[in-house]
């Protein structure tokens, strides 16, 4: 018998300050613990990332896990189920994941290489977002 899938209980919005966009409604998103081809990039415009967890995400969190296992993302497996979401040119084999209303990036990826639309995913970062309660 598989887990039951751990949904996101806050809406996820764009961290800028000042940017109000909403990313991906509570309730649509997968917590997921993937390990990216290539590192995430510094996230753009020198905006600082939220310092912290709220409680709600952080208590969904296994505790004994490395980050050698990867990161945690919130994922969507169809594109369509983004409120807000814009995407890069492809990067070696990768897109990253935008604000669609200030540009601020990357909240996350999609890894175009793997095979099949069944296993299409769209993460976003757990700790590139901010979360409304």
């Amino acid at each position: 018998m598989s887990p039951v899938p751990i949904r996101n209980p806050l809406t996820i919005k764009c961290p800028k300050t000042g940017c109000k966009s909403k990313v991906i409604r509570a309730q649509a998103a997968t917590l997921v613990q993937r390990k990216p081809r290539t590192e995430l990039p510094a996230i753009g415009a020198a905006e600082p990332l939220p310092s912290e967890l709220p409680d709600e995400i952080a208590a969904l969190l296994p505790a004994n896990t490395s980050s050698a296992d990867g990161g945690w993302f919130w994922m969507l497996n169809d594109m369509m189920e983004f409120e807000n979401i814009g995407f890069s040119h492809l990067v070696d084999g990768q897109k990253y994941l935008s604000c669609a209303d200030c540009d601020l990036a990357p909240l996350g990826y999609h890894d175009t290489t793997v095979a099949g639309a069944q296993d299409k995913e769209y993460l976003i970062a757990i700790d590139r977002v901010a979360y409304l309660k």
